[in-house]
């Protein structure tokens, strides 16, 4: 081989080296730049072996991203912390929820606690622009957010969609009474009804009226719209015990009716009775020579519905009472001051304890009402009677107690008065000695004992 060729030779395999070495340092370049690690094949087929370390600053440990957030604790989040709330809210709302606060604020403002407490349980993170008051965000998990966010919007549409696509019929709900017993609270319930106005002809017995329905209310039982009656409006005579008041309510043609609680509409007294019984003693501080004596009396007044006995309780009726002893010339023996009942709560002027505390709770049970003086009897009950000394009239003879009820309309026509008188007479009798001495005749010998007895009339 000539020189001239052996160089050329030469030549060409430094050029050969040349070519991969660049491809080589070409393909170690592309690597570094995209961040591969790995084997590179040369160009012969074999490898050549390439090893890179992604650089730190590509992903921040610290950063809500890298932040390990499974699926079943977001998911369990969202069932305690979102569902759950919105469940209690659905169905038991209604009952924790005083009526002065609308379902429809206390709800959204559930949701948004509920959405915050879901977000910091699982630490889903602020975002990057937020800086205010030392809070600085560092970013969200945009996963688990936006698997919250969809959950969320979700549960607050969802019932809304539904309500717009199923709109269920009107029907006549709850009616109720208000606490001071004025007025009937009646319920239109709709489900996914329209909260424009819609007049609603509303009817009970004679009395009629149209009125401004709207359902823009809901509860745990649903939307609904309410309309209001006041009982005095339509109140005729005593509901109880067999006399029905009907409702009758029509919207775009829809009647819909119902009986009305006749409790809340019996309110006029049409029974009043009354009562005396006499305090005796034995004691002689209290009777001289006689072996009984009265010393003082007690009153009770009923006044209520009309029944076979005493008359039955009408809790929401209010009347006022008058009571007066009266002896058989028509004197007055005891004045008892006028008593005002309302809804079953009577008061009166104690005149310092004279006639007992000024005040009694009647109750829904029974109707009596007891007439209280200034002294303690253990055997009435630690009931108060009225001592014979603070009497006008004191003698012997017959006495008639006197209780009238009278009521303002509607509950009565033009100031009638319900009354009623019971009668007793008072008296000093012998008594019998059951042995009495020979030769005597009999009878007497016994001393004498004062009665308080009841009688047809003076």
């Amino acid at each position: 081989m000539s020189n001239g060729g052996l160089l050329q030779k030469a030549l060409e395999q430094k050029e050969s080296q040349a070519n991969v070495d660049g491809s080589n340092n070409l393909m170690d370049n592309i690597a570094r730049r995209e961040g591969v690690v790995g084997e590179i094949p040369n160009a012969e087929g074999g490898s050549n072996s390439v090893s890179f370390i992604t650089p730190s600053s590509s992903k921040d440990p610290s950063s809500p991203d890298s932040k390990d957030i499974s699926l079943k604790k977001i998911f369990l989040a969202l069932g305690i912390g979102g569902l759950l709330p919105t469940l209690v809210m659905m169905w038991f709302g209604i009952y924790l929820i005083p009526d002065m606060i609308p379902v429809t604020i206390v709800t959204p403002l559930v949701t948004l606690a509920s959405l915050v407490g879901v977000w910091l349980y699982l630490d889903i993170g602020l975002p990057e622009a937020i800086k205010v008051s030392g809070i600085s965000g560092a970013g969200v998990a945009t996963v688990p957010a936006i698997i919250v966010v969809i959950s969320y919007l979700s549960m607050l549409l969802l019932p809304v969609m539904l309500g717009i696509i199923l709109v269920g019929d009107m029907s006549l709900g709850e009616v109720e009474m208000s606490d001071d017993g004025t007025e009937l609270e009646i319920k239109i319930r709709q489900n996914g009804g329209s909260s424009s106005a819609v007049d609603a002809l509303v009817e009970v017995g004679s009395w009629t009226q149209t009125m401004s329905l709207k359902i823009d209310k809901s509860d745990g039982l649903g939307d609904y719209g309410k309309l209001t009656i006041r009982i005095a409006d339509i109140y005729t005579v005593n509901s109880l015990p067999d006399t029905d008041y009907l409702l009758r309510i029509t919207v775009d043609g829809n009647v819909m009716s119902a009986i009305l609680d006749g409790n809340h509409l019996s309110r006029t007294i049409d029974d009043v009775q009354s009562l005396t019984s006499a305090v005796l003693s034995d004691s002689d501080d209290n009777c001289d020579s006689d072996n009984d004596c009265v010393i003082g009396v007690s009153l009770t007044a009923w006044a209520g519905l009309n029944s076979n006995e005493r008359p039955l309780s009408l809790p929401l009726a209010d009347y006022n009472l008058s009571a007066t002893l009266y002896f058989e010339n028509g004197n007055i023996a005891i004045d008892y001051p006028d008593v005002s009942v309302e809804k079953a709560i009577a008061t009166w002027d104690s005149n310092s304890g004279d006639y007992g505390s000024g005040q009694y709770d009647i109750g829904t049970v029974g109707a009596e009402l007891p007439l209280e003086g200034s002294v303690i009897d253990p055997g009435l009950g630690g009931f108060k009677y009225i001592p014979k000394d603070n009497w006008e009239e004191t003698d012997y003879g017959c006495y008639y107690f006197v209780v009238d009820v009278t009521q303002s309309e509607p509950w009565s026509e033009e100031n009638q008065i319900i009354s009623h008188t019971s009668y007793y007479i008072y008296a000093k009798e012998e008594v019998q000695d059951d042995n009495p001495p020979p030769g005597s005749g009999g009878g007497g010998g016994g001393g004498s004992q004062e009665t308080w007895t009841a009688a047809e009339s003076c």
